[in-house]
C-alpha cells in the first residue's frame, strides 16, 4: 500500500509539475538560442483555431506570445496589427507583432505570429489566465473568448522562474 501511495505522489507531482514545463529549445542560425512551448488550442470555431504559446530568446531576453491559427476549409491569410488579450484581471494587453508568417504544418494552413511581451503585459499574464484573445487575420479581427485551456501561458511563463 505504501509503494501504490508513493507512486500515486509521483504521478501527481509529474502531472502538475514537471509535465507542464515541457520546454522546447533551439539555436538559431543566427545563433540566437529559442525556448518555447508547443501551442495548446484556446478558441475553437467553424472555420479556424487559435493556438497559444510563450517563446523567450534567451539571447536576447525577449519574451514572446506565439499565435497559431489553423485554417479550417479557409483561405489562410497572415496575421497582422497588433495581438488583443484580456485576462481574468482588471487589464487589456496590447502586442505589437514581430513576425507574421503562413506555413504548412503537417499537411494544413498554418498562420503563425510571435508578438513581444513588454514588462506590464508579463505581470499581467503571470498573475491571470486568459479570458478572450483576438488578431487581425488580413483584414479582419478573429478571435473569441477562451474556450480552453485559459491558463496556459500563465503556466508557460511560470516554467522560466
Amino acid at each position: 500500500m505504501k509503494n501504490f501511495r508513493l507512486s500515486f505522489i509521483f504521478l501527481l507531482l509529474y502531472q502538475f509539475g514537471i509535465a507542464q514545463c515541457d520546454i522546447k529549445t533551439t539555436e538559431k542560425p543566427d545563433g540566437n538560442l529559442i525556448k518555447y512551448f508547443n501551442p495548446k488550442p484556446v478558441v475553437r470555431q467553424s472555420d479556424y483555431e487559435i493556438g497559444v504559446s510563450i517563446y523567450k530568446n534567451i539571447t536576447t531576453d525577449v519574451v514572446m506570445v506565439n499565435t497559431s491559427i489553423l485554417f479550417k476549409g479557409k483561405a489562410p491569410q497572415k496575421l497582422t496589427g497588433k495581438l488583443v488579450i484580456q485576462t481574468a484581471g482588471q487589464k487589456g494587453i496590447s502586442l505589437e507583432p514581430l513576425v507574421s508568417e503562413l506555413i504548412k504544418m503537417n499537411g494544413r494552413d498554418v498562420a503563425i505570429g510571435l508578438y513581444e511581451i513588454d514588462k506590464s503585459s508579463l505581470l499581467e499574464l503571470l498573475n491571470y489566465d486568459l479570458k478572450s484573445i483576438f488578431v487581425y487575420v488580413g483584414e479582419n479581427l478573429v478571435g473569441s473568448t477562451i474556450t480552453e485551456n485559459k491558463g496556459t501561458l500563465r503556466l508557460n511563463l511560470g516554467c522560466f522562474k
